[in-house]
């Protein structure tokens, strides 16, 4: 194949990439700034509110053990193409619910859809672009962002244009629409000759449930996304209750979600000890834990610096803790079993961050004691970085290419 060729695919692959993730979050983050709307239309308590962004997290968990079986019985393209219908399906289903329960039942199939495309992309980044795959990687990423600040900010405008949280939580299906068709689009660009790694015999490795490292890395990795999707779920509607800022809630969240992605790439760009992350790990998640501390003890002093300190830390953490199986693993086989193994504890353990914060919201009365709780999550996190040393193998050209 041509460098030309090989040029042709690369752009096909980043436009596909970049649509693809950017239709992933706005099911997920529109929900926090009409949350309160969406309450008070069904009359739902806030551990029930809640349950709207803690059933995607359990998606994302269970289906990363389930996605390469169906990759492999149906293909990747397919199921991709089937997971995108799903969840702009489930998007509009959700916005026109009956009830309470058809609420929750059309939110689990958008997790579904979420879940299954979401865990089937690295995958597909390995196979066609084994040289590369950092940087589609990176692509995804920042598509992940580019979507979920977009609905954080413009889905309570859009529904205060409608006059109807309805059309904010549904309007997002169309991000779907476009991401089938540029997946169409770039699977027959493919299909005409991609560059694909060759076939070669593929060893089966097991989930490390034994392995002590591998679930000190899950509980890392679970307990900032346990802080994460708290506030994805509640930063909103507690900044529309306390009035603590003159932003509009909305850009609050669109704020932490803008911020978050600046740091999430910048993270990847800060030079370090190889292998050894324990050092960033520690200063991201002290910058988390200082804005936490504002937002507990001193809610009212600086509320937007508070936004940006959480958003920073939480965003450099989820990139370096990304790398953590990598660092541990001998082997792409087990770098990609260790990777399961952390994002189903992970995303199981993420679950219970936006339940909690809205049970102690439901318990109190305000959000004091739920911001005091993400305070001690964190304070757990930064305990765990010095036991977070990555394994000793003796083979560094293995890590190193691990990492390309």
């Amino acid at each position: 194949m041509t460098s030309t060729d090989t040029d042709k695919h690369s752009l096909a692959a980043i436009i596909g990439l970049l649509v693809l993730s950017i239709a992933l979050r706005p099911a997920i983050v529109s929900i926090g700034p009409i949350l309160l709307l969406i309450q008070e239309h069904y009359g739902l308590s806030f551990t029930q509110a809640a349950l709207l962004t803690s059933i995607p997290d359990v998606c994302m968990g269970v289906i990363a053990l389930l996605a390469p079986n169906l990759s492999q019985r149906f293909g990747t393209d397919r199921c991709v193409i089937a997971a995108l219908v799903l969840l702009g399906v489930a998007c509009l289903l959700r916005a026109v619910s009956p009830s309470a329960m058809f609420l929750l039942f059309s939110t689990f199939l958008v997790s579904v859809g979420i879940a299954i495309a979401g865990a089937l992309i690295g995958g597909w980044i390995k196979a066609h672009f084994p040289h590369r795959p950092a940087f589609f990687m990176g692509i995804y990423a920042a598509g992940l962002s580019v979507g979920a600040t977009l609905s954080a900010l413009f889905t309570a405008p859009i529904s205060e244009l409608a006059q109807s949280w309805r059309v904010g939580a549904g309007v997002w299906s169309l991000l779907c629409v476009t991401a089938v068709i540029s997946w169409l689009w770039m699977a027959r660009r493919f299909a005409s000759g991609a560059p694909k790694a060759s076939a070669q015999p593929v060893r089966s490795v097991r989930l490390p449930w034994g392995n002590p490292q591998a679930w000190l890395v899950a509980l890392y990795f679970g307990a900032s996304q346990f802080v994460v999707y708290a506030l994805f779920a509640w930063l909103a509607p507690a900044s529309t209750e306390t009035a603590v800022t003159t932003l509009p809630s909305g850009a609050l969240l669109g704020l932490f979600t803008a911020v978050f992605a600046v740091a999430s790439v910048g993270a990847g760009l800060i030079p370090g000890k190889a292998h050894d992350r324990r050092g960033l790990l520690a200063l991201c998640t002290l910058l988390a834990l200082l804005g936490t501390v504002g937002m507990a003890f001193a809610p009212a002093a600086w509320p937007t610096l508070y936004v940006l300190l959480v958003s920073v830390g939480l965003g450099m953490s989820f990139t370096v803790g990304m790398t953590l199986p990598l660092d541990n693993a001998t082997s792409p086989a087990e770098a990609g079993a260790w990777t399961v193994f952390m994002l189903f504890i992970g995303y199981l353990v993420a679950a219970l961050g936006p339940l909690s914060f809205g049970a102690l919201r439901d318990h109190t009365g305000n959000y004091t004691l739920a911001y005091v709780m993400l305070f001690a999550v964190l304070v757990f996190m930064l305990c765990l970085t010095p036991a977070l040393k990555p394994a000793s193998h003796g083979a560094e050209p293995r890590h190193a290419a691990l990492r390309t």
